[in-house]
């Protein structure tokens, strides 16, 4: 039974696809893990089913649930508003076939991107960050905070990047962009 057939619907037990069940907490490891990173409209419908629970009680996340949900969801706006603009591109992958690329285009060029890459890169830059220059605790809550004040809603147009949101992963992009242009490639790390 594929998850896309059922429309997925919270429950004060989990979220019900037909007849399965799956938990709160389940359904969030499955954003992270990145099982909806090409099914981007899927993960949305499944996080919408998260956010209600959460609303109605029936979830309380820890912080570090909070942060991959917020995370998810800036990650899957940005993928779909560059999709919208700029389009996506077929990139050769390491098994010989072709992967879908969103393509951002910035003040330095064009590059694809990728989710779960995505969401790596603001783990590090901005959790990272914050954890290391402020611990634990308080600096959860300030990537937390950034992370929501990157989203706005649009009275047309739905949840959309906030001009913080936009400036922080254009300047994300761009920067890296430009490190390429000017040093080449990074070198891919060696799996020993």
């Amino acid at each position: 039974m594929v998850d896309s057939v059922f429309t997925p619907e919270p429950t004060s037990t989990g979220i019900r696809f037909g007849n399965r069940v799956i938990g709160y907490s389940v359904a969030v490891r499955q954003l992270d893990n990145g099982n909806y990173d090409k099914r981007i409209p899927d993960g949305l419908d499944l996080l919408a089913c998260i956010m209600e629970a959460i609303e109605s009680g029936w979830f309380t996340p820890g912080i570090e649930k909070e942060i991959i949900i917020w995370r998810w969801m800036l990650v899957a706006i940005f993928i779909t508003e560059e999709q919208g603009k700029n389009g996506t591109v077929e990139v050769a992958n390491d098994s010989g076939g072709f992967d879908i690329g969103v393509i951002y285009s910035g003040q330095y060029g064009s590059i694809s991107v990728y989710p779960a890459p995505e969401r790596l890169a603001l783990a590090t830059h901005v959790e990272g960050i914050a954890i290391e220059k402020y611990g634990q605790e308080l600096g959860q809550q300030m990537a937390l905070r950034m992370y929501m004040g990157m989203l706005a809603t649009d009275p047309v147009d739905g949840l959309r990047l906030s001009k913080m949101g936009r400036e922080g992963f254009n300047l994300l992009h761009d920067s890296f962009i430009e490190q390429i242009r000017k040093e080449g490639m990074p070198d891919m790390p060696v799996m020993h």
